[in-house]
């Protein structure tokens, strides 16, 4: 277990490819169950004085929030995939590897409970440390649609921007217009 997560992170030609071949959802919402608590635990350090059950209460909604954003992500990465014609993919075996993609923040957490411990001061750090993850995030999510659809890097990064700028035009350009014309 440990050797595939070894593989998914740093070799994600070879590890994504191996799990897309046995696709195991249990593992996958392990995995990313544990990747974002983890570093919702760390960043929760500024409300110590708040009781626990708001922590938790605070870290339980936040994981089922991404949970369903990303699975709801899955799905629309592979209809976009469906429509540019990669009918040979699993979404199944997608939405199995989703939760692998969330390992960097698992690996980031230490640097976030740093920036817990700083305060204040940390905001920076933690900010640096989440657009880290994120982008090493899209890295994975690029690998993870390479290895489910048998399509390249290119053509699998370019559905990923797509898919990002369609999330853009949906819920932030609105509020963007509403605001234009309200000021």
């Amino acid at each position: 277990m440990r050797r595939k997560t070894f593989e998914v992170l740093f070799e994600p030609s070879v590890g994504m490819a191996a799990i897309a071949k046995q696709p195991s959802l249990w593992r996958s919402a392990f995995y990313f169950t544990l990747s974002f608590s983890f570093f919702g635990v760390a960043t929760n350090c500024w409300l110590l004085d708040s009781p626990l059950e708001v922590r938790f209460g605070i870290i339980i909604a936040t994981v089922l929030i991404a949970g369903t954003a990303l699975t709801l992500y899955g799905f629309l990465l592979h209809g976009i995939m469906e429509t540019f014609g990669a009918l040979a993919g699993d979404p199944v075996g997608l939405i199995c590897l989703l939760g692998y993609t969330t390992l960097p923040f698992l690996l980031l957490t230490p640097g976030a409970l740093l920036a817990g411990r700083m305060g204040l001061n940390g905001l920076p750090l933690l900010g640096v440390l989440f657009l880290i993850g994120c982008l090493w995030m899209l890295y994975l999510l690029v690998r993870s649609l390479e290895a489910v659809y048998l399509v390249d890097a290119f053509r699998a990064g370019i559905t990923v921007v797509f898919s990002l700028f369609l999330l853009y035009i949906v819920f932030v350009l609105p509020w963007q217009v509403c605001l234009m014309l309200l000021l």
